[in-house]
């Protein structure tokens, strides 16, 4: 691991870090946190604990429990038997599954809003996405949704239900318009035209990308949508770059499919880029890698040069574009299988963090992360980071552990397991390292960090007696 004094002093000075435990308990019989759900606009956590059935892969949960930062305790569910449980965007609506031994999607699911529970609806007529006041899906007139429908000819719905009084709608949307998607000049895309669906908590956007067949410029589409039906917002956001090309990556930009091969690619060509919106000020940053070819997205590879990151203001000003180059000829800059090399944008402390780098578990072993100024986009450091893999698949562990990590350094994580924000916070921040540094680990310890706004939480456990807590703030 890499870490220069002046990056250090300056991320000290961006992150004045206290600490305080939240929670520290340990593993009870039949009572152990199965997982947790992490609600960033509410800052709390919430943990799931119930027990192992038998063989099942499913983890029972009897209840969910949700702190805050001051330690603030609450059941907001308890004495149950559900799984899978799905929050809300704002987290004050959430559904559970009711539970199934064997049954890996279960048969029947309820909605919990304000403590209060719905009656019990049919899994196999479940939703896509869920809202604090609406369960909602974007069909084709034959009721098909998501890579079922045929974006270029079949005509849009918007099929919700308000989860208060459970009425339910299906009301016809105005489409994007498709032919600015495939106007002359426009890639030949390598499945049919498509789009995604992001959910907000009044609102929904469609959201659809023009890629020139250069692979220099591209424009990005936000068509926002009330729970009436009604189009209220049109948007639009340019993206050119005049050296090498915009580059195919995996950054959740787009939809991603297993072929028949095995192999995770993708299924669009929306992973061209993606974006981010800043809730405070609505202004956007649209980012994305850029390669030294200009290939399709069902090629498999292409050299990643470096990166970019455009801001806009909402009506699609562009305020500024950072542009940057990484050199790394022996781990980031050659031949890259695409739909692997990861790519990520978000906010922490007033700043901008990019990370790029292999998805997960891959035989490589390194990760590239830049701080960006948010007010002109201006670099602030950037720093690449080494670490060791270890991955667990065992089925006894591998899917029944609480949490699990990967990344390790031989020398100052023995026994630690960290996760991607975890391992730059352990290099960046002196606070933080400290706190992982002082942790006895006898036995292997994992590690999950959250960013919530200026802080950061920290969950801890080694999946076996404990699990912690920790808010750095």
């Amino acid at each position: 691991m890499r870490s220069t004094l002046l990056i250090g002093l300056l991320l000290s000075s961006l992150l004045s870090l206290s600490q305080k435990v939240v929670v520290e308990e340990k593993f009870e019989k039949d009572n152990v946190p199965l997982g947790y759900s992490f609600l960033e606009k509410k800052n709390q956590i919430v943990i799931h604990k119930g027990k192992h059935v038998g063989v099942s892969t499913n983890r029972e949960i009897h209840d969910l429990i949700s702190f805050d930062s001051n330690g603030n305790k609450k059941k907001i569910l308890e004495g149950v038997e559900v799984m899978n449980p799905h929050f809300s965007i704002n987290g004050n609506t959430f559904l559970v599954v009711d539970y199934a031994k064997m049954s890996y999607s279960g048969s029947t699911y309820k909605i919990i809003k304000d403590g209060k529970s719905s009656k019990q609806f049919d899994v196999k007529d479940a939703y896509s996405f869920l809202v604090d006041d609406y369960q909602f899906n974007i069909e084709n007139e034959k009721g098909k949704s998501l890579s079922g429908i045929k974006f270029e000819s079949d005509d849009l719905f918007l099929n919700s239900m308000n989860v208060n009084s459970f009425d339910v709608k299906k009301i016809k949307l105005e489409k994007p318009d498709i032919s600015r998607l495939i106007e002359e000049g426009n890639v030949k895309y390598a499945k049919d035209l498509n789009f995604i669906v992001l959910p907000d908590n009044d609102k929904f956007e469609i959201i659809t990308k023009s890629i020139k067949e250069d692979y220099k410029s591209m424009i990005l589409y936000r068509t926002i949508y009330n729970f009436k039906g009604e189009k209220i917002k049109d948007l639009k956001y340019n993206v050119e770059i005049t050296e090498n090309y915009l580059m195919y990556c995996n950054n959740k930009g787009g939809n991603m499919i297993f072929n028949s091969h095995g192999y995770y690619v993708f299924e669009d060509d929306l992973s061209i880029n993606n974006f981010i919106k800043d809730d405070l000020t609505n202004d956007i940053y649209v980012y994305g890698l850029i390669g030294k070819k200009d290939r399709r997205s069902n090629f498999v590879s292409n050299d990643p040069l470096g990166y970019y990151i455009f801001k806009f203001s909402e009506n699609g000003e562009k305020i500024w574009e950072s542009i940057n180059m990484i050199s790394d000829k022996k781990d980031f800059n050659g031949g890259q299988t695409i739909s692997k090399l990861m790519a990520s944008l978000r906010i922490m402390n007033n700043k901008l963090l990019f990370l790029t780098g292999p998805e997960t578990i891959s035989n490589k072993d390194f990760l590239h992360y830049s701080l960006i100024e948010m007010s002109d986009g201006s670099l602030v450091s950037e720093t690449k980071l080494k670490y060791k893999l270890k991955n667990i698949t065992t089925f006894m562990s591998g899917t029944r552990d609480f949490i699990l990590s990967f990344m390790y350094d031989k020398e100052n994580l023995k026994n630690k397991r960290l996760d991607y924000l975890g391992l730059i916070m352990y290099d960046e921040d002196s606070r933080f390292k400290k706190y992982i540094d002082s942790i006895d680990s006898k036995n292997e310890t994992f590690f999950h960090a959250k960013i919530s706004g200026e802080a950061i939480w920290l969950v801890e456990s080694d999946n076996d007696t404990y699990y912690k807590l920790t808010y750095f703030d």
